[in-house]
């Protein structure tokens, strides 16, 4: 536990084959044990041959927000248009609304100041172990300085309610397919 003594929040994201939605649970950890949770669930992916990304859930705005740079990954993959050979990584692009791939890793990536993961099953099935709870579809967005970190500026958030500033995230999601040409 960090001298904080904060708790984090850990998030799990499933998206199988051939399943139209997406599902995700949340379970809270004390601060600094995100790698080591890390390192037990990418453990147990690998023993149910699940394929999973890993992200810091400060920057991941709910299901949707997954849902949406998984749809973009895999359709820029059928295309040809993917910038990495890992459909992990092609999320992960996607997920952080950046042109470049270590951008990406720096903004979402897992490390040590990580309070909260997210874990995205992209391939497979992997089921969480009791203590989970769902995380909701749309993360809530009273936090600002969340959505500034994630490259939104107060223009942007000026132009929607509060109830929409989620789908700001969203168009930074999209808009990763013209700004990586």
């Amino acid at each position: 536990m960090s001298s904080s003594g904060r708790d984090a929040t850990v998030v799990i994201i499933m998206h199988g084959p051939g399943e139209t939605d997406v599902e995700a649970w949340t379970r809270t950890v004390s601060r600094g044990e995100a790698k080591a949770l890390m390192d037990t669930v990418l453990a147990e992916a690998k023993a149910s041959g699940a394929e999973i990304l890993m992200m810091d859930g400060a920057m991941v705005f709910g299901t949707d927000h997954v849902k949406s740079a998984f749809f973009h990954a895999t359709k820029a993959t059928a295309e040809g248009r993917n910038s990495s050979e890992s459909l992990a990584m092609e999320t992960l692009l996607y997920a952080s609304g950046e042109r470049q791939l270590s951008s990406a890793i720096r903004k979402m990536a897992v490390g040590d100041a990580t309070e909260s993961v997210v874990v995205a099953v992209l391939k497979g099935h992997f089921s969480p172990r009791e203590g989970w709870s769902k995380l909701p579809r749309i993360g809530t967005m009273r936090d600002r300085a969340k959505l500034a970190g994630f490259g939104i500026t107060e223009r942007e958030m000026s132009t929607v309610t509060e109830e929409r500033l989620t789908d700001l995230v969203l168009e930074k999601v999209a808009a990763v397919d013209v700004i990586k040409k």
